[in-house]
């Protein structure tokens, strides 16, 4: 079997989880996750029990 490239690797590392805690590659992942929860607007995940717009448009409502 040829061995992966390294944008594979990247890929292959990051899908199966095989980084270990307390490196920095562990800390960029978890922060995506928690990015994508908290910033992501309900309606883009056709969210039903939604009754509001989202973080982002509480933050951009009270710049106004």
């Amino acid at each position: 079997m040829k061995p992966l490239t390294l944008p594979l690797r990247i890929l292959w590392n990051a899908f199966f989880w095989t980084y270990e805690r307390s490196t920095w590659q562990y800390d960029v992942m978890v922060i995506a996750i928690l990015a994508f929860v908290w910033l992501t607007p309900p309606e883009l995940l056709n969210d039903p029990m939604v009754t509001d717009q989202g973080p982002i448009a509480w933050a951009l409502s009270l710049l106004d």
